[in-house]
């Protein structure tokens, strides 16, 4: 059965999670319950992959505990399966630059970041042991009035509110911006750099579609490939929306629900 109907075992061929509180527990561990169902899943031919808005290097620790079968990353403005770039959708140049500017020029702005190929600039310098920025050193600290002299997969920011944060959008219409729940920080792409973008683009390389497509997550930035792949779970401890646009719900982060879910339902 599938198509909603969830008791599904062999359509389901691509999994898709995002990491943070969904397939990783809330103090970023793996569990080894986890490892040997995403092991089985290499096993059994399901391909696997994460969907997350932290950049590759952000990243690192957990694909190398897991090594998925391809990386979603920076929110879907990147796409790598094995050495493979399958889909990029950066901001170019002069549009970061753009955006950095009003930005900085936003009352109440805290903390900007830009994810780059260059590497992972910051507007003032962090402190590198904090447990929050661990995953995202090195940082290097930039004058952005100064502007970049690269394109940026995606601008996060830490602002006041959610109207603040898509004012900026006014003067921007080619970009999107996402809030993560909790938090005051605003993460700005290019529209077509959601994770669905690259769900999308990850399963056509595979030559699978959407209803082969299982994905997971917690967050606004999971709610289109939610809604969109052919079976949507949201953990039990992800936002209202995310859980009422999914068609299960698994258990909480800290419970491992999301390998006991895969091993249920695809293995």
């Amino acid at each position: 059965m599938n198509s909603t109907g969830i008791e599904t075992k062999k359509p389901l061929r691509l999994i898709v999670t995002d990491l943070d509180n969904s397939l990783l527990r809330r103090d970023k561990s793996i569990s080894a319950y986890t490892k040997s169902v995403w092991e089985q899943c290499r096993t059994k031919g399901v391909f696997t992959a994460f969907a997350t808005a932290r950049s590759e290097s952000a990243s690192k620790r957990f694909m190398d505990w897991l090594n998925p079968d391809a990386m979603i990353s920076n929110g879907g403005a990147l796409v790598r399966a094995g050495d493979r770039v399958v889909y990029r959708a950066a901001m170019s140049r002069e549009i970061t630059n753009r955006l950095l500017q009003a930005l900085l020029q936003s009352p109440g702005a805290g903390y900007i970041t830009v994810d780059t190929d260059e590497g992972y600039f910051v507007n003032q310098a962090v402190e590198e042991n904090t447990p929050g920025w661990i995953d995202y050193l090195p940082a290097f600290p930039k004058d952005f009035s100064q502007g970049l002299d690269c394109d940026a997969y995606k601008v996060s920011a830490q602002l006041p509110d959610e109207d603040r944060a898509r004012d900026i959008l006014t003067v921007f219409p080619m970009i999107d911006v996402i809030p993560f729940y909790g938090e005051n920080w605003y993460r700005y792409a290019a529209k077509g750099a959601d994770k669905w973008d690259g769900v999308k683009a990850l399963a056509a390389h595979l030559g699978l579609g959407r209803e082969s497509v299982v994905a997971f997550g917690d967050d606004y930035s999971d709610l289109e490939m939610i809604r969109q792949c052919g079976v949507g779970v949201a953990v039990a401890n992800g936002i209202s929306e995310v859980k009422a646009a999914a068609d299960d719900v698994c258990a909480d982060c800290d419970e491992d629900g999301i390998a006991h879910w895969i091993e249920v339902h695809c293995l």
